[in-house]
């Protein structure tokens, strides 16, 4: 069975299609990147058998409609319709398929909508018709424990600033870091430098605590979570996070922080504790659940 999967080379569409093509490739499957719209009229209709993509395709490719009507199955992933304000009012969080192509893709019984965003009673999705919740994962295919005692930081974190249009991550990250910066411990933060990805696994895995920090929109609405969320714990297995709902959900164990002086009282606290059982189970139930793979077995269950 070939899969096709769509090409992001920057942001974190790149780091979460990798996850899913490392992780059909992982499971025997036959898998070939989409890199830019013209791909998806190269194979005839029938070579199509699974794909997954993203909506906004419709817009663009002119007789993408004949390949997903006639492939096997398609998992399209979809935005909210009706995202709440201020976020609603920007580009970057207004959906951008037109009421035809919702409407298309609704009476399509082989395309099987999809989102990160938990969307069980929600009316972000509301002109959608049933949308699946698949979180994000941990890609455990690319990311591979490695020691390096060059490595060993008190707390870490590994990001960028993702400016969603309002700038909100970056006055978050400066608030927190700063205060982070004042408990004289030893601190390995990596934001928007690009380090590689044997890089980055050395700093999650030999680092005693990793941290998290969220976008504003995710704190108030509690509906997502990152990708570092199951990155950290699969990695270093204990992980302090910034207050989201979804996080919580997911992992009730995982201390949440209320505010940057709530997240260095916990940092505190947790670099004088034992932490090696709570590491093993956290890196134990990531492996069990929340691995790309776990994600993929999800997706053929639909």
């Amino acid at each position: 069975m070939k899969i096709y999967i769509p090409y992001h080379s920057v942001h974190a569409g790149h780091w979460i299609y990798e996850g899913y093509k490392n992780a059909w490739k992982a499971l025997g499957y036959d898998v070939e990147y989409i890199k830019d719209e013209s791909d998806f009229l190269k194979p005839t209709p029938s070579e199509y058998q699974v794909m997954l993509t993203e909506a906004p395709l419709f817009n663009k490719v002119e007789g993408i409609y004949n390949f997903i009507e006639k492939a096997q199955k398609v998992y399209m992933f979809v935005q909210p319709n009706n995202f709440p304000d201020p976020w609603g009012a920007h580009p970057n969080f207004i959906s951008h398929s037109s009421d035809k192509v919702i409407n298309t893709l609704n009476e399509l019984n082989n395309v099987y909508l999809w989102s990160f965003t938990n969307s069980k009673n929600s009316s972000y999705y509301d002109r959608w018709k049933e949308v699946h919740y698949i979180p994000l994962a941990f890609d455990d295919v690319a990311y591979r424990p490695i020691q390096d005692k060059e490595y060993e930081y008190d707390i870490c974190y590994i990001g960028g600033l993702a400016d969603n249009g309002f700038n909100e991550k970056m006055l978050i990250m400066q608030d927190y870091f700063h205060e982070l910066s004042q408990l004289g411990i030893k601190l390995g933060v990596s934001i928007n430098q690009n380090i590689t990805l044997e890089q980055e696994a050395k700093l999650l895995y030999n680092s005693k605590i990793a941290i998290n920090l969220h976008d504003n929109y995710q704190h108030i609405l509690g509906l997502d979570s990152n990708e570092r969320t199951f990155k950290s714990l699969g990695l270093n297995g204990f992980l302090i996070s910034d207050n989201v709902k979804e996080v919580g959900n997911l992992f009730p164990k995982v201390p949440l922080a209320n505010s940057s002086t709530k997240m260095c009282e916990l940092v505190e606290y947790y670099l004088d504790q034992d932490l090696t059982l709570e590491k093993d189970n956290n890196k134990e139930l990531i492996l069990q659940k929340h691995t790309y793979k776990s994600r993929v077995e999800k997706f053929l269950t639909l």
